[in-house]
């Protein structure tokens, strides 16, 4: 089985449990760089996992 290289924002939403929304925010913010090869952005895996470990491991308030 071959991992995935790229995901669309419904599938990086899907697959990292958060909103379509959450990822967005991160892409306009400049934590999460979208890549167009056609019309719709795309996050690469590599892209997405670096994001997600340098994610807060507790909710501080």
């Amino acid at each position: 089985m071959t991992s995935k290289l790229a995901y669309t924002i419904p599938e990086a939403a899907a697959a990292y449990g958060v909103s379509h929304n959450v990822i967005r925010a991160h892409i306009k913010a400049g934590n999460l760089v979208a890549r167009y090869p056609t019309s719709r952005p795309v996050i690469g895996a590599d892209e997405l996992k670096a994001w997600f470990d340098s994610l807060p491991s507790e909710y501080v308030t």
